[in-house]
């Protein structure tokens, strides 16, 4: 399977997980039949935007920081968000994110089922 982010139309939410502001979501995989991969996307945040906090419920998730300058909170404590950086966030857990940059904050993004023997 190959995909193109530059080929995909994004989906635009405001206020996701009760965040602020506008993100755009490249979803490069969406709910793959038999695969713990449940989704792979690009997003991007507004200047100023933010993805609520949220928990994570029989899956994990990470971001990973391709461009702009961020802030992720991790379990409740924020950490700088930057490029190359990286965010697991595993079943039972949370997670929020925002934009303090001036540009837009790009991350990849992952929800990946968790395996059986761990729930």
């Amino acid at each position: 399977m190959i995909t193109n982010v530059h080929e995909i139309v994004p989906e635009v939410a405001e206020n996701v997980r009760g965040g602020t502001g506008t993100a755009y979501a490249h979803k490069l995989l969406d709910l793959f039949p038999g695969s713990a991969i449940k989704s792979v996307g690009l997003v991007r945040l507004e200047p100023g935007a933010c993805v609520g906090a949220h928990s994570h419920d029989g899956d994990e998730d990470f971001y990973y920081c391709i461009s702009g300058t961020g802030i992720v909170v991790d379990n409740g404590v924020e950490h700088p968000f930057t490029p190359g950086t990286l965010q697991i966030t595993r079943d039972g857990e949370t997670q929020a994110i925002r934009n303090t940059g001036e540009t837009e904050l790009v991350f990849l993004g992952a929800l990946i089922d968790t395996p059986a023997e761990f729930k």
